[in-house]
């Protein structure tokens, strides 16, 4: 007879999203990652399988908040004042200097054959497919949503790269600011 949980998978899954964020996925230990989640090694295995498979749903789960984001950031919004709100905290910090966990996890572990490629390719598209509807619903240019999703995913790996090179950053602020112009008025 199996003992019932004793941890909110939810509360599990936040706090595993974090540590793979804050910590890189490769280079975060088992030992490190059943300290930042609170799991007993016999629960990550048990009800995970893996340090892998526990990957693989801190990346959807945190593919799931992106969406989530990205409805708030465009909600109300014209096109142009959007992805400002989009893009110039990613100039501006980059999440704290954390960047993006799914860019993160694609150049850390783009050679190992454990990368997830799977779910990664299957949460760039659930964020393509949710930016490309609601720019497109914005987009007085009538561009598909797919031109448009392209447009701003380019961008926003791009700032997400400039802003950790460390030049100024109203440099970085500046670009922002140009990639919206060009992606809102293109």
């Amino acid at each position: 007879m199996s003992r019932p949980r004793q941890f909110d998978t939810d509360a599990v899954l936040d706090a595993a999203v974090a540590a793979f964020w804050s910590g890189g996925a490769d280079a975060l230990s088992v030992d490190d990652l059943l300290r930042q989640t609170g799991l007993a090694r016999s629960s990550l295995y048990n009800s995970f399988g893996s340090k892998s498979a526990l990957l693989e749903q801190a990346l959807q789960r945190y593919v799931d908040g992106q969406i989530s984001g990205l409805q708030q950031v465009f909600e109300g919004r014209d096109l142009h004042t959007a992805l400002l709100r989009l893009f110039e905290p990613i100039a501006r910090d980059n999440e704290g200097g954390k960047g993006c966990l799914l860019i993160n996890t694609v150049h850390a572990q783009h050679h190992s054959p454990d990368l997830p490629r799977g779910v990664l390719e299957q949460g760039f598209s659930r964020i393509a497919v949710q930016l490309g509807r609601l720019a497109a619903e914005r987009d007085e240019a009538k561009r598909s949503a797919s031109e448009l999703a392209a447009d701003i995913m380019t961008a926003i790996a791009g700032l997400r790269t400039l802003q950790k090179t460390g030049l100024p950053r109203s440099q970085v602020l500046g670009a922002a600011r140009r990639c919206a112009v060009r992606i809102a008025y293109g």
